[in-house]
This record gives C-alpha cells, sequence and structure tokens, in this order.
C-alpha cells in the first residue's frame, strides 16, 4: 500500500511557537487524514521535521509499505536525499530519527513542491498556531491538557484526548459522549463486559474493567499469529515451510480442515491465514505446536505483559469445555465433543472461565498488543505488516464490523465459546487507528453478546468516520 504524505512545519519566531501540519492521501489521491498538531517553542527547522516524523508515523499506522513525501523545504529534501550535510546539533537526532523511520517502509521517496501545492498542510499547521494562540497558553501547555474523567459504570476509567487538531473542547465533546454510549452499551448487556478504547491520534482511553482477566476464545490466536511472525523474522522457521494434514491433527469447533477428506500439505502461512481469517481450530493447532506456548508466553512477558497468556490449544479447551479428557483425537471423539458442546447447560465454570491457568487476557493488556500493530518501534516493521495485512482478511464479521459500511477498514479477531463473545481489533477512521477490544461473558445470550460488541463498533466509527 502507498500513501502520499503533504507535510509542513511553522513557527512564529525562530525559535517560536511552533506547529506540524500533516496531510495523508492514499494512491488515488483521496485524502486519508489531515492533522494539525502544536509543538510548543521550537525552530521552523525542527518544525519540519516534526511534521516529517509525525508524517511516516501515520502512514506507518495505515500500514503502508511505500511512502512518498511532499515538502516545501528545500533543505529538508536535500539533507534527507543527503545531498546537504546536517550541521546543527539539535537537528542531527531528528534528522537519524526520520531516515530510521524511513528505512522501515519498503520504498520512499522525498520531494520538493512548489508552496501552493502545500497549502494544505500550510493551513493546517498555521490553523494550530492560531488556535493556541487563541486559547491564551502556549502550544506545550495545551498538549498536556488531557484531563481524567470517570464516566457512571463499574470500572470504568477514561483519559481525554491530548489537543491538536480539532479544538480541544470540539475533540473532548465527541469522546466524551462516545464514553457515554459505550457505557449505555455495557449496562445493557446481561453479562459482564470488558472494554478497552484507544483513539492513537491524540491518546484517549476509556476502559471498562481494565485489569479484570477475560477469557481469550478465539483472540488468542493474535498472539499465536505474532509469535510466529516472530519467529520467522529471527529466522527460526520459514512461513514457505509446509506440514502435511492428517487426521490426529484435526480440533474440534470451528474451521474447515476438520472437514477435509484429503491429506494437503500446507504451508505455515497458509495455516496462519485460516487460523485467522476463519478461526480455524486445527490450524490454529497445528501452529501452536510449531511455535510452543512456552515461547508464545516468554514473548508476551519480555513485552511486558503479566496477565495474557496462551496456556492451552483449541483441542484441549474445547475438550474441556464438553467435559471429556483429551487422547487421541479421532472423528468420533471430535463429533461427540461438538454434539456435547451444543447441548451442554449453561454453567460457567471450569478452566475455560477461569482467571488463570488458560488463555486469558485483560482490556487493558489487548489494546497494548494491538497497539503495538500500528505504533513502529515496538514490532519490526516485516511483522507488523504482516500482520495488519492478515488480520484485515478477517471473514468473521458478526461483532465489530457488522454495522459498519463495506468500505469500512478494520483488522480485527473475534472470539466465542458458550457464553463468551469477544472481538479485538484496530478501526482506520480518518483521523488515525481506533483501538477497540470488547470480552463479553457470563451471557445470558450469546446473540445479545455480538450485537452489543456491534454496536460498540458503530459508535465507534459514528464518532470518528
Amino acid at each position: 500500500m502507498k500513501v502520499r504524505l503533504f507535510i509542513d512545519g511553522a513557527a512564529r519566531g525562530n525559535p517560536g511557537p511552533a506547529a506540524l501540519g500533516v496531510v495523508v492521501q492514499d494512491g488515488r489521491g483521496r485524502v486519508l487524514a489531515e492533522l494539525g498538531e502544536a509543538l510548543g517553542e521550537a525552530t521552523n527547522n525542527v518544525a519540519e521535521y516534526r511534521a516529517l516524523l509525525r508524517g511516516l508515523e501515520e502512514a506507518a499506522a495505515r500500514g503502508a509499505t511505500e511512502v512518498e513525501v511532499c515538502t516545501d523545504s528545500d533543505l529538508l529534501v536535500r539533507q534527507i536525499t543527503g545531498e546537504y550535510r546536517v550541521k546543527s546539533a539539535h537537528l542531527i537526532p531528528l534528522h537519524g530519527r526520520a531516515l530510521r523511520a524511513l528505512g522501515g517502509f519498503r520504498a520512499w521517496q522525498v520531494r520538493h513542491v512548489p508552496r501552493e501545492e502545500n497549502a494544505a498542510a500550510d493551513a493546517l499547521a498555521n490553523r494550530a498556531l492560531d488556535e493556541a494562540a487563541g486559547a491564551g497558553a502556549t502550544p506545550r501547555h495545551r498538549g498536556a491538557r488531557a484531563g481524567q474523567a470517570t464516566p457512571p459504570g463499574s470500572g470504568a476509567t477514561a483519559r481525554g484526548p491530548r489537543a491538536g487538531g480539532a479544538s480541544p473542547r470540539s475533540r473532548s465533546a465527541v469522546f466524551d459522549h462516545l464514553c457515554r454510549g459505550l457505557t449505555r452499551v455495557a449496562r445493557g448487556l446481561r453479562g459482564t463486559l470488558g472494554l478497552g478504547l484507544k483513539t492513537t491520534w491524540d491518546g484517549a482511553e476509556f476502559y471498562l474493567d481494565p485489569d479484570r482477566p477475560f477469557p481469550m476464545a478465539s483472540v488468542f490466536k493474535v498472539p499465536v499469529l505474532l509469535e510466529l511472525l516472530m519467529q520467522a523474522e529471527e529466522g527460526r522457521l520459514r512461513l514457505e515451510e509446509t506440514i502435511a494434514l492428517d487426521e490426529a491433527m484435526k480440533a474440534p469447533g470451528s474451521g474447515v480442515l476438520k472437514e477435509l477428506t484429503s491429506r494437503p500439505a500446507l504451508s505455515l502461512r497458509d495455516l496462519a491465514l485460516l487460523m485467522i481469517i476463519i478461526s480455524d481450530n486445527t490450524a490454529t493447532d497445528i501452529l501452536v505446536q510449531r511455535v510452543g506456548t512456552d515461547a508464545i508466553n516468554r514473548r508476551l512477558a519480555g513485552w511486558g505483559f503479566a496477565v495474557t497468556r496462551v496456556v492451552v490449544d483449541c483441542r484441549a479447551l474445547l475438550f474441556d469445555l464438553a467435559g471429556r479428557p483429551v487422547g487421541a483425537s479421532g472423528p468420533e471423539a471430535r463429533f461427540e465433543v461438538e454434539r456435547l458442546l451444543k447441548t451442554a447447560p449453561r454453567v460457567f465454570t471450569g478452566r475455560a472461565y477461569a482467571a488463570t491457568g488458560t488463555n486469558v487476557t485483560t482490556p487493558r493488556e489487548m489494546t497494548a498488543l494491538l497497539e503495538m500493530l500500528v505504533s513502529p518501534g515496538r514490532l519490526p516493521e516485516g511483522v507488523r505488516a504482516q500482520a495488519l495485512d492478515i488480520l484485515r482478511r478477517q471473514q468473521v464479521r458478526d461483532r465489530l464490523p457488522l454495522y459498519l459500511p463495506p468500505s469500512a477498514e478494520i483488522a480485527h479477531k473475534t472470539g466465542s465459546i458458550a457464553g463468551v463473545r469477544n472481538d479485538a481489533g484496530i478501526l482506520f477512521v480518518p483521523p488515525g487507528p481506533a483501538l477497540i477490544c470488547a470480552f463479553a461473558r457470563d451471557l445470558e445470550s450469546d446473540l445479545a453478546g455480538s450485537a452489543a460488541i456491534a454496536e460498540i463498533g458503530r459508535l465507534v466509527y459514528q464518532a470518528y468516520a
């Protein structure tokens, strides 16, 4: 995917109050985002570099693999292309950061354009300066304005948006209205809803039961995917490696591989696709065995996640739910487990619903895991790009994207067991990626849980699209 950035930095004084403006376009020239952010005291050159870095951050967050940067700063272009040396001590670190950020793309170009072609980015920067001056405070103070608010509802926390772009008051009003709507959804659900929402462009956050462990169900396939891609990045396996399917590998529950009568040889890449886009349990268990739960959990711990863990595969989880010991998995055993899962009484006990010793996460931790996919630096660029590409192909669309128009862009993974309906994903709206994690458990109606999550998706999209 290619994006074009128009960037501009402005400073009233040298140094003086400064701001940046960025316009993000797709390959067809359609505007995807417009950003105007105050920077505090800075020189014009610093503002130009900050605009470049902000634009590259936005491009990477949208999954771009190629980027074309357009700027009316001839100096910036010549420094980035190596024609001019960077001599100013305060620019050298920014120059290095910019080159590293550009290096994360498969292809990039930074070119000079006449000022009139960059008018939109210039206007955004100057508007941010005007708003900062009109507020009677320096832009830096405005940027730190975000306050704490707690909407009604048990275990609810929220942090308002950082200033920048639209006026803080209008941004805060939109966010507060959204928080009230999300709280209403939680109150109306007969069950327990854990929720995480973060808007990456301004840092606004809203949580319900942020640190309570929730069963992931098939959302645990996201950490499996990341471990697979990380091991490929590290050279420990090849995604083109093939595994021949046999009867003993087949797991009950969702998927198509268990239904096949042939014995195809499938690549790890294809198994990852099946695991995510149709939640194939057999593909998942093959990959869990290939990468290992110990490796998955060491990686999660290394990333700083204290609760999120992958302990059991799909077969073990579903056999436990059905009250059957995990043994040899032939067709008769699978059919019996699936029959029991359809007819068993709704009792939320046992390992699958426990807070430890099973596949669990929290709304806060899963939101942070999703943020790694759209934030440069935490994961290798190739891993981020591949994970987002696969998650964008999701075919189970009865939750977060249910009420969204077909053009809405979302990368996500659902999860379901009896009494549990989950969805965790990244909704790409014009201001940037919105991270949404919804975990519903102890449901009287699974359909109602899916509908509540669909309403959450609609509310977030309506607020920002």
